[in-house]
């Protein structure tokens, strides 16, 4: 696809660029610092992207956000602003599509969710309303209103209180019903309560809503729906809905007009104030404590290999000079490799960050500003989420002429690379000094672009690069290709006959990130038999097929010989 902006003219220096075009990446680490708004910093860490050194290949990104800054807010966002929705993601949102909704300067993905909806699987609070309750023995984030950062693992303490002094707990809020439990459900939630028949659900019209931990609600009841869910959440009513004893108690304790009292607080391990806590988000497990690395994993109900493996990563920490620091590290791709969880402890701890938290990762890991996503997600698409961390700053004035994102590139090889540069109208380079200030970000999940403007092709597909100057923005399609072979793998299979004497046998060949190869070459070899096509051509989906008739014994050993340019020969044997 070739790639369009308005007609530059160009100078000669950009022919040595376009010869450039796939250049040796560099070795050694780059690290870009720039200001991202007022009081919000972007630090960048690209280490080793070509793997042709020694180190481990790495993408480190990291906020550093003043909440002293003029202007500056730190937000916890749900997505689509409700836990569940009735479209294809269940309630959930890219986090590049809740950062141009709100505008926001940056936006970074938060909890970890459930079987894919919106459901925040812990604690979330934000403008003060309590939204969902935290997840038992994981820890969570807080913002106080009079700006602390809190950090603790916290048990909801609810209930639900009758004039007569009968009382009943309430073990969560806007979240799965679970047997013998009453649960509290806002129009925050969904429409309905989504509930089935299996239990018993109550309307309670509330004065001083929306719910708030330590503000107790006074209501009364104005429906009761025995044996009957799927309840209408009203505005300015919350349904309760129990099943088991929780169902008992709706059904004997309350009918229309009965006036209750509900309380929802928070019992912290360690800290105090979460009363005052206006913006929450949980995760885990625990990463920084006290200034040193403290991984809780088992207690929190983490299995090993997620601590020790190397997945894409998010964080969130409080540094000692009360800055909050937020990180992603890619993971999976050529160009970064991912972190275990004690190396993004340690990651954590060289930012200066006494507490730290780790959040949701893998595809999720995300950060986003309103023009473009920051890192590179790591499936290629930017996943939806339930929830994220959101921030709002000032943008700086900035006097910088018009400029434009150069060479045109109708595509881009993955697992390489183009240097970009931004060029004013009359198609000579911005200064050195002006152009040392852009954010360069990338959208599409075709590839990365680092704070140089140097554009790593990952993913194939399409997607655009912006370069942003203070309000200056510039924008530039770009295409990532496939790859030279890397992977190539091949299985048996049964013959569609039946026959035992024949087998299929089917060939996939890869790059280095996972695209699959069109017009592949392939060679098949057999040992012990004949293949009906010895000599294969890949398809879109980088596969080729052919059957093979035995002619040896089936006790007899025999195998196929694959091979494509460039890769090693793969000798699958003959199935048993």
């Amino acid at each position: 696809m070739p790639m369009r902006r308005r007609n530059l003219r160009r100078p000669h220096i950009l022919s040595l660029v376009l010869s450039l075009l796939v250049l040796a990446l560099p070795a050694s680490a780059r690290t870009w610092t720039k200001e991202l708004a007022q009081g919000v910093t972007l630090t960048q860490k690209v280490i080793n992207p070509s793997g042709q050194v020694a180190s481990t290949p790495q993408v480190i990104s990291i906020l550093k956000v003043d909440p002293k800054a003029p202007g500056l807010r730190i937000q916890a966002v749900l997505a689509q602003d409700r836990v569940l929705g009735a479209d294809s993601t269940k309630g959930r949102e890219k986090a590049s599509s809740i950062a141009k909704r709100l505008n926001a300067a940056a936006v970074v993905n938060a909890d970890f969710l459930p079987f894919f909806t919106g459901d925040v699987l812990s604690l979330h609070i934000s403008g003060g309303e309590l939204m969902s309750e935290p997840y038992p023995q994981r820890p969570v984030f807080g913002i106080t209103s009079d700006g602390r950062f809190l950090f603790d693992k916290l048990e909801l303490d609810a209930k639900i209180a009758l004039p007569e002094g009968k009382w009943f707990p309430i073990r969560g809020i806007n979240g799965p019903r679970e047997q013998h439990r009453l649960m509290a459900y806002t129009s925050r939630f969904f429409d309905t309560t989504c509930t089935t028949n299996g239990g018993s659900e109550a309307v309670v019209k509330c004065d001083g809503l929306p719910v708030r931990v330590g503000v107790p609600l006074s209501g009364t009841v104005t429906e009761v729906r025995s044996m009957a869910g799927d309840a209408l959440i009203p505005d300015g009513s919350l349904v309760l809905s129990g099943s088991g004893t929780g169902a008992k108690f709706i059904d004997e304790y309350l009918k229309p007009g009965t006036s209750v009292t509900m309380e929802f607080d928070l019992k912290p391990s360690k800290t105090k104030g979460w009363e005052k806590v206006v913006e929450a988000v949980g995760g885990g497990p625990w990463l920084v404590k006290g200034g040193k690395a403290s991984i809780d994993a088992k207690d929190e109900g983490f299995q090993p290999g997620f601590c020790l493996s190397r997945y894409p990563r998010t964080a969130l920490g409080a540094a000692q000079d009360g800055k909050l620091v937020l990180v992603t590290v890619d993971g999976q791709q050529s160009i970064s490799a991912g972190m275990t969880l004690p190396q993004l402890a340690q990651v954590m701890l060289s930012e200066g960050c006494v507490e730290a938290i780790n959040l949701d990762g893998g595809g999720s890991t995300t950060m986003a500003t309103a023009f473009g996503i920051l890192n590179s997600p790591s499936a290629g698409s930017e996943r939806p989420v339930a929830n994220a961390l959101a921030v709002f700053a000032n943008v700086p004035e900035q006097e910088c002429p018009d400029f434009a994102i150069t060479p045109d590139v109708s595509s881009v090889p993955s697992g390489q690379s183009v240097q970009l540069l931004l060029v004013d109208a009359s198609g000579q380079p911005i200064s050195a000094d002006i152009a040392s200030q852009a954010i360069w970000a990338a959208s599409g999940g075709m590839g990365f672009v680092d704070q140089s403007g140097r554009f790593y092709g990952i993913k194939a597909g399409s997607g655009s690069v912006t370069a942003k100057i203070g309000a200056r923005v510039a924008r530039a399609p770009v295409e990532t290709a496939p790859g030279s072979p890397d992977k190539l793998t091949a299985r048996f299979e049964p013959d569609p006959t039946g026959a035992p004497n024949r087998s299929g046998l089917v060939i996939s060949v890869k790059d280095l990130n996972g695209n699959s190869i069109e017009g592949c070459s392939v060679s098949v070899k057999v040992t012990g038999g004949t293949p009906d096509q010895p000599n294969l051509t890949t398809a879109k989906d980088g596969k080729a097929s052919t059957g093979i008739t035995w002619e040896a014994a089936p006790a007899t050993p025999a195998n196929a010989t694959v091979t494509v340019t460039g890769l090693p020969a793969l000798v699958v044997e003959r199935p048993k």
